[in-house]
């Protein structure tokens, strides 16, 4: 257990020596660890009030010099575990990780002897640790994929585990990975998300939607009371993966439904079948939805462009957008009749909408003769003036 050291012999022994005995001592600086009641002893045993090097150092003072890998979990543990111990520093961090991590497919691998599987160094660092939430850390999410990737994106270390390689690349292909790195959202999923962090596992055929709906809980809900969901169990087949894949997944967009590629529908279900016909309904029942939308927004811009003000009525367009995002949401349930009912709402906003937007328009016309009327008038008055004021001169 980690002792609070008046005098810190470690310390001062270490920053006197050559690279690499002194880097530990830089590499506390500004660490988690780094803390008046933690100390070298914590974790390499000894006595640091002794400056002698021979009782410093003493095995009988439970020197162990540097931990071995395969015992750097259990290391670990001593503080970690200990929820009376911990408090002291965070009342509200977790206490179960060393549980989690014997669970883990590192733990279990370890266990059976392999010391290429990474254990607590391996993530959080030796004596630089930070706190999860530095973004300089390796666990802070924007650097979880290339900190996963050290070891799963390296074919010659992962030779012999037969998993592919490739995870990262295909990852920072992904709609996830945009959103974390190019909008900077730290909610969008990366590798720990999925798999766990301590307790890291590949997700089971059985356990993806859920793994899928922490996120994305309607979609998830929707396709549970499927006909797809008793189907796929039957046959083993992976729930979400299976349409929108894993690592690479792309946006959804509606091409992804229907009778045509890049359709996934058609992957399955034979031209004449129930579930084809059900893709091309709700295909249908969508595209002509977006259309009307496109078209009511393509009206509102126009007036709005002309200076025509819509009122209260612009409030149909957006009914007009929500339904067509239900339909799209509703396609998981695979069946038309819901999408219909969806899309049919929207269509019914959207179509007032195209009445809006073309009336709008009348009165941009409307307004433009009324103008050109007014200009040729005043064109005329003007001509007029002229006329008159030349002929009084000609009198004068």
């Amino acid at each position: 257990m980690a002792q609070n050291q008046p005098v810190n012999t470690c310390v001062s022994c270490h920053q006197q020596q050559d690279p690499p005995l002194s880097t530990p001592v830089e590499q506390m600086k500004g660490s988690v660890h780094d803390h008046p009641q933690l100390g070298c002893v914590g974790c390499h045993g000894g006595d640091a009030s002794e400056e002698n090097p021979e009782l410093s150092m003493s095995r009988k003072e439970g020197f162990v010099g540097k931990p071995s890998a395969s015992g750097i979990p259990k290391l670990c543990a001593k503080c970690h575990s200990n929820a009376t111990y911990m408090r002291n520093f965070n009342p509200n961090i977790s206490v179960d990780q060393y549980e989690r991590y014997l669970t883990s497919q590192h733990g279990l691998l370890l266990a059976k002897g392999d010391m290429k599987v990474a254990v607590c160094t391996s993530c959080h660092g030796i004596h630089d640790i930070k706190r999860a939430d530095d973004p300089t850390t390796l666990v802070f999410p924007t650097n979880i994929a290339d900190l996963c990737g050290r070891c799963h994106a390296n074919g010659d270390y992962m030779k012999g585990y037969s998993i592919k390689t490739s995870q990262v690349n295909d990852y920072k292909t992904s709609v996830h990975a945009r959103m974390l790195y190019e909008k900077g959202d730290l909610s969008a999923p990366t590798c720990n998300d999925c798999h766990g962090n301590h307790g890291a596992m590949p997700p089971g055929i059985a356990s993806i939607a859920n793994v899928c709906g922490t996120c994305h809980f309607v979609q998830a809900d929707h396709f549970s009371s499927s006909p797809h969901k008793p189907a796929f169990d039957e046959l083993g087949i992976s729930e979400c993966e299976a349409c929108h894949g894993n690592h690479a997944i792309q946006s959804a967009s509606d091409k992804m439904i229907g009778d045509n590629e890049p359709a996934t529908c058609i992957q399955c279900h034979d031209p004449g079948s129930k579930g084809y016909e059900a893709a091309l309904l709700m295909r249908t029942a969508i595209d002509n939805l977006s259309a009307k939308i496109a078209l009511a927004d393509s009206l509102f811009g126009k007036a709005h462009r002309a200076g025509v003000e819509i009122g209260d009525e612009s409030l149909l367009l957006p009914n007009a957008k929500d339904a067509l995002i239900q339909a799209r949401v509703l396609v998981h349930t695979f069946s038309s009749n819901k999408v219909s009912e969806s899309t049919a709402s929207g269509l019914k906003a959207a179509d007032q909408a195209v009445l809006v937007g073309q009336q709008a328009l009348k009165e941009v016309g409307h307004r433009r003769q009324l103008l050109a009327l007014m200009v040729v008038l005043t064109l005329l008055v003007a001509g007029f003036l002229v006329f008159y004021i030349r002929a009084r001169e000609r009198r004068a």
